[in-house]
């Protein structure tokens, strides 16, 4: 297992929310010692009512304009990743692809071990694209960072959710290397009395004493819901744990169960209270 992540790709633009979510990955990718893979859509075009109107020149007129506004549009966005991974430290490349193409963005995300995108109407993303989707057609573990978490730094205190799941154990071996580089983890357990058989006699005791042999400075933490979500109640201790950043494995239920009961995956992708590590 690598202890270090090689690839980091961003999904970003020239918005506040794509600019903040590119110094979030440069960050992250500075601490791996990672290249950082900027992707950014061509705009979805800029025309303007009279442009409609446009006859037999025109048009042309138009589709020069429309061609020059994008060019420069590009070329921001390019110079912005190029003076952030300088300032970081870092090597960068800069990549587009087609504003209604959103599985170009499956193509890059195949090659990359981590991408880091903004939460909600993700900055960058080409029409039609979800995280949802990208996990489910890729597997390739996101970070998706909500827009009011700003610039700051993530990953320097971590708290993983942890259910025994399948899920849960590849999210841990996806996040290994944000792990190993935190200052501190708690692995968190809610209602350790579901799946017993997989918990063991001591719930959490193994995965955290696996993660401390692996060089993991881990606290193996346990709490209950007491009627609430499952996921309000990580959300709660993570914002007392102080963490900046969950990490969690997507979909360890059902998808019936999922639809049906809400589900953590859901709520937490729906909401993303803060940055998240996802994958399934």
């Amino acid at each position: 297992m690598s202890h270090m992540i090689q690839d980091i790709a961003v999904l970003f633009d020239d918005s506040p929310h794509g600019l903040t979510t590119l110094e979030t990955a440069a960050r992250l990718a500075s601490k791996q010692k990672a290249k950082l893979i900027g992707i950014t859509t061509t705009d979805k075009g800029e025309a303007t009512l009279e442009d409609g109107f446009a006859r037999g020149k025109g048009i042309a007129d138009v589709i020069h304009k429309l061609k020059v506004s994008t060019e420069e549009h590009l070329r921001r966005r390019a110079e912005k990743l190029t003076s952030t991974a300088s300032r970081h430290g870092i090597s960068s490349e800069f990549r587009t692809i087609p504003y209604f193409d959103d599985g170009k963005v499956d193509l890059n995300s195949l090659y990359s071990d981590l991408v880091v995108v903004g939460a909600s109407e993700t900055p960058g993303a080409p029409f039609g694209w979800s995280y949802i989707k990208a996990l489910q057609r890729t597997g390739i573990p996101l970070v998706i960072v909500p827009q009011s978490w700003g610039d700051r730094p993530i990953g320097r205190k971590i708290t993983v959710a942890w259910n025994a799941s399948r899920q849960a154990r590849r999210a841990v071996a996806d996040a290994f290397p944000l792990l190993l580089s935190a200052d501190t983890v708690d692995l968190l357990i809610v209602d350790p009395e579901h799946n017993a058989e997989m918990h063991g006699k001591y719930p959490g005791a193994d995965m955290a004493t696996y993660l401390a042999h692996h060089g993991v400075e881990v606290k193996l933490r346990r709490t209950f819901s007491q009627g609430k979500s499952i996921a309000e109640v990580i959300v709660a201790n993570a914002v007392v744990l102080d963490s900046d950043l969950i990490v969690f494995g997507a979909y360890s239920r059902s998808q019936i169960s999922e639809a049906v009961l809400g589900g953590v995956s859901r709520t937490l992708l729906a909401e993303v209270p803060l940055p998240l590590f996802v994958s399934c």
